[in-house]
């Protein structure tokens, strides 16, 4: 049996907690706008009768939350909202379709017929002396930019796409309504990079932050390869996914799995 004076008592909340609750609150509730200063970790520290150590744990898990950033020598600030996407993989258009089709447009940096390297002719099952088409484009949202895209179209594609096109709307789009050649599967990889010096100035990053890159191959009905390419997005943007899981054969029509199926 407990003692009459605990009983009921709830356990007591750690400061950490209390001061990443406090500014996760604060952030929520538009207190602290985007690109804020966050009060000192040693301001923090008296304020809440404890020590720097345990408000550098409070802010490392906002920071982990991605709602705080923290610039050494400077202090935390407040993160910029991510840019998110949510890819569907049932119903694959393009991936910032979802949440930023009216604010996304496009910024055309070359486009035309390149040297290429034989690792881009062979994904592409192009022969040495078949000309590509290399494009270099932005994305931006509203006005600033989020992606770079760099990509690969054989001459049967991109011949009949033009700078202008390109600079308007999706490839995908204009593979499908332009040329007729709808996409009908993707093949992506994705991973993290330091981003390139020539990128970063595209991207306004400095030269080494880290980037998310989706290498990609686009391929039709005939799993002929229309294009592949690499898209550079800047550190704030991530993928938000659903994955389905599939039935067993057996569940699928009903049935109930044989004894000892599935061992080898």
């Amino acid at each position: 049996m407990q003692p009459a004076s605990s009983a009921g008592r709830r356990p007591a909340v750690p400061v950490y907690l209390k001061i990443r609750n406090a500014i996760r609150d604060a952030i929520s509730n538009a207190a602290y706008a985007p690109g804020d200063l966050l009060p000192s970790e040693t301001e923090l520290a008296k304020r809440y009768a404890t020590t720097r150590a345990t408000v550098v744990h409070a802010i490392q898990q906002l920071v982990f939350e991605g709602l705080v950033e923290r610039k050494r020598g400077v202090g935390s600030f407040v993160a910029q909202p991510k840019l998110s996407s949510t890819v569907d993989t049932h119903r694959v258009a393009y991936f910032e379709q979802d949440a930023f089709a009216r604010d996304l447009t496009y910024e055309v940096i070359g486009y035309g017929k390149a040297v290429v390297e034989d690792h881009v002719r062979d994904t592409l099952r192009l022969g040495r002396g078949e000309p590509v088409y290399r494009l270099q484009r932005l994305r931006l949202l509203s006005g600033k930019p989020i992606a770079f895209e760099l990509r690969y179209l054989p001459a049967l594609v991109g011949a009949r796409l033009t700078a202008e096109m390109l600079a308007r709307r999706s490839v995908q789009s204009l593979l499908d309504e332009e040329v007729g050649m709808p996409i009908t599967r993707f093949l992506n990889a994705v991973r993290v990079a330091l981003v390139p010096a020539a990128v970063a100035r595209h991207l306004q990053l400095e030269k080494g932050r880290p980037v998310m890159v989706r290498t990609h191959t686009f391929l039709d009905a005939a799993d002929t390869p229309l294009l592949w390419g690499e898209t550079l997005y800047r550190e704030e943007y991530q993928i938000n996914y659903v994955l389905t899981a599939m039935q067993a054969p057996d569940e699928a029509v009903g049935g109930r799995p044989r004894k000892g199926a599935g061992r080898a």
